[in-house]
């Protein structure tokens, strides 16, 4: 019996991907980072290019936090840290409106790109169809 695959894809390998990724029930998508530093919300997308998104702040009398973001001005408040504010951004926002970002917006690399290694992070993959909307068929 031959097998026609390449010698780094062996069927045990590509079942264990299979059913790795079928435990996690990851969705399929594309992966972004959402970070709080300095009362500022960031993300990163594949390309390591980094954006500034909005503001994130904490109640004067050190309470909850709050978020607004400029390109939407989409907001959210109540939050008990900035983890939690990073989550719901994730879980409201679109592949469209992030991705557009990306676009939209400089890239933070170089000099001006902040130190993240210990700010809040929260790994997102989002749904580039529009969460499970239908999508037309560029091939029709």
């Amino acid at each position: 019996m031959s097998s026609a695959s390449s010698p780094d894809a062996s069927p045990a390998s590509s079942a264990t991907k299979a059913e790795s990724a079928a435990a996690t029930g990851a969705p399929p998508g594309v992966p972004f980072v959402l970070y709080a530093l300095k009362g500022r919300v960031y993300a990163s997308n594949v390309k390591q290019k980094l954006v500034d998104l909005g503001r994130l702040s904490q109640d004067s009398e050190g309470g909850t936090y709050s978020y607004l973001l400029d390109g939407d001005k989409a907001t959210g408040s109540g939050f008990a840290d900035a983890q939690e504010a990073l989550a719901h951004i994730a879980q409201t926002t679109t592949f469209l409106f992030l991705d557009g970002q990306f676009t939209a917006l400089e890239d933070l690399g170089g000099a001006e790109r902040p130190d993240l290694a210990d700010a809040p992070r929260l790994e997102v993959t989002l749904d580039p169809l529009g969460r499970g909307e239908r999508a037309i068929d560029p091939q029709v």
